[in-house]
């Protein structure tokens, strides 16, 4: 049950009505390093409306000459930015350099933390993307293998893991080591409730604990909607024969192939709507069947080999902080003094960060925080041009930098406003992609008790704010001891995605913006403890008592949303990805939308494609 803001025609032309966001609108972000940057800041949003309505078109004169000289310069430091000055930092030659401008307080894009202080115990969180699997040592020895495998290896990720145990004998409990896992794939290892009540069409309020272990007998469902969603999360028939069946996938929306290949009810496509939104961004009507593929959903893995299929073996991995640990890994190897201590997996997650050591006179490589790129061109004509132009905002100051090369590790949304001399193939191929935003809460608890009662430590609902939220399995690094008891802190996630079945895919990327950026903090706060007092309340939940902080992670455009044709084209054209990864004069573009499915390994595999291609021209 979504309720649609009302926009006039004239905003969805434009995109979504400008906010004001200040430090209400912000709220609370916690302690340490990432407390000034949970989500995008409201400096952030400001600066994109002002991209996006054409403040930038005719700049001032007063621009300030950067007196750096760089080779190359890399705008965004997400993975794929990091992933890209990874790139030049093994590629250059001895005296080129590398300068990063990032428009946040701090690397990482939605590879943050969130870190709370409770009672004396700190809690870290994942500000967004989050969760991974160890790679195959077969494919690690193999080496640069494109992905994940390739980067373990050179970074030197550790293989393997602790957790804080649970040891109580009175009640089994089992957890998730991530914020995805148990919405599907990882559902049968982890305890998890189903809430209904009167909101969501069910006479009374109760739960449904481990409802797929009994084949949803206890689920309030009919019968024949029963068996399809049995049909569709075990069946493996496999009704196309083709060896293109990747290309088949990618010409109809994941609903279309739930209801009209599989032949399966309304009602299985409704479940399977937000676990899609929260992982690629929209719901089954707006994305392509092949992204469905591409992550193991459903009736669309019968075409993954089998040993794929079998989630019983399959382990997943979350860093306290998420995927930062992997941009913590990135930085330290790109500018080594960034992160404080020694080269080790302790150090790396727990010591703080040296802002200091990023921007250097005479480093390889700098990175420059808060520096909004408005504008990137060409000097003279793409073809023969020498340098590119680069201005950016740094507190309230325009300035501009003269380089040899650019990698735009940033989305087609920054790029096709910014990039002032893109051919009409590069816009109306950035045209082309979507993008939907997410809102990630951590809601920092003084016990969980109320969970304890239950036996659950993840749920799903329906109805209210988000639809699903649990606690983790904390892992353990070094002196980060967090507890695992259910009368001590721990944090509890709402990852929260926004999709408005029935409307065009733009459209509901603009509803969802809207809805996200036009919301207060003060709102957000009520509506999250609204909906934890109708889950909660009957297992003896009180939020003076046992909420401690709430922060909010707004992400304006999380995901590409990407719709049938985004991987292989549609009616002879080429994918859209494709026409932007080729080199544009001494412009490319990498960035983790290229991929689809956005990941971190992919990621860093974009950004660091793009470095290798403007390399060739300094």
């Amino acid at each position: 049950n979504v309720l649609i803001p009302t926009i006039s025609p004239e905003a969805l032309a434009s995109g979504p009505p400008l906010a004001s966001p200040d430090q209400a609108w912000y709220g609370f972000g916690g302690i340490g390093d990432y407390a000034s940057s949970h989500g995008n800041t409201p400096e952030v949003v400001t600066r994109a409306h002002d991209i996006r309505q054409g403040r930038f078109d005719n700049l001032p004169g007063d621009a300030i000459e950067d007196a750096g000289s760089y080779d190359v310069v890399v705008v965004g430091a997400g993975i794929a930015g990091l992933g890209a000055a990874f790139e030049f930092t093994k590629s250059r030659t001895a005296d080129q350099s590398c300068l990063i401008l990032e428009n946040h307080p701090i690397f990482g894009g939605e590879s943050k933390r969130n870190e709370f202080d409770v009672n004396g115990q700190r809690l870290i969180s994942p500000q967004g993307a989050n969760g991974f699997s160890v790679p195959a040592p077969a494919a690690v020895e193999a080496a640069y293998a494109q992905g994940d495998a390739h980067y373990y290896a050179e970074l030197g990720v550790p293989r393997e893991f602790t957790y804080q145990s649970w040891t109580d004998k009175n009640r089994r409990l089992e957890f998730g080591s991530d914020n995805y896992g148990f919405q599907y794939w990882l559902e049968a290892t982890v305890s998890t409730g189903y809430f209904f009540d009167p909101a969501s069409g069910d006479p009374k309020a109760r739960w449904v604990r481990d409802p797929w272990r009994n084949e949803l007998q206890e689920m309030p469902y009919r019968s024949s909607d029963k068996q399809d969603l049995l049909t569709w999360r075990y069946g493996e028939d496999k009704p196309y024969a083709g060896a293109d069946y990747e290309q088949w996938l990618d010409t109809m929306s994941y609903k279309d192939y739930i209801e009209d290949v599989m032949g399966l009810s309304p009602a299985v496509t409704a479940h399977a709507d937000p676990i899609l939104a929260s992982s690629v961004g929209l719901g089954c009507d707006a994305v392509s069947a092949y992204a469905a593929y591409a992550i193991l959903l459903p009736g669309v893995n019968a075409f993954q080999p089998a040993e794929l299929r079998d989630f019983s073996d399959f382990e997943r991995h979350s860093f306290p902080g998420g995927n930062d640990g992997f941009a913590r890994y990135f930085i330290k190897r790109i500018i080594p003094n960034t992160i404080e201590g020694a080269d080790s997996f302790e150090d790396i997650l727990n010591q703080p960060v040296n802002f200091k050591a990023m921007d250097r006179a005479g480093q390889t490589v700098r990175l420059r925080l808060n520096s909004t790129v408005v504008r990137v061109e060409h000097e003279k004509s793409p073809s023969g041009s020498e340098h590119v132009l680069v201005t950016y905002v740094h507190q309230n100051q325009l300035y501009r930098v003269r380089t040899r090369a650019v990698v735009m590790a940033t989305g087609a949304w920054v790029n096709r406003y910014v990039v002032r001399d893109l051919p009409d193939s590069y816009q109306a191929a950035f045209a082309e992609f979507q993008h939907a935003a997410f809102l990630v809460a951590n809601v920092a608890l003084t016990n969980w008790r109320f969970l304890y009662e239950l036996g659950i430590t993840a749920c799903r609902w329906s109805g209210g704010f988000g639809f699903s939220c649990n606690i983790r399995q904390p892992m353990t690094v070094g002196d980060y001891q967090p507890p695992l008891a259910p009368d001590q802190p721990i944090v509890l996630s709402f990852y929260v995605p926004f999709y408005y079945p029935g409307e065009p895919v733009r459209t509901q990327g603009i509803l969802g913006r809207t809805d996200m950026l036009s919301t207060s903090y003060a709102d957000y706060e009520n509506q999250i403890l609204d909906q934890m007092n109708r889950l909660f309340s009957s297992a003896g939940f009180h939020a003076r008592r046992d909420v401690a902080g709430i922060i909010l992670n707004r992400w304006g455009h999380a995901y590409v949303a990407p719709a049938p044709g985004f991987f292989f084209g549609q009616n002879g054209r080429p994918a859209p990805r494709d026409v932007v990864r080729e080199r544009f004069g001494r412009i490319a573009f990498g960035h983790s939308e290229l991929h689809g499915n956005q990941h971190w390994g992919p990621a860093a595999d974009e950004g660091a494609r793009a470095m290798r291609q403007v390399l060739e021209t300094v």
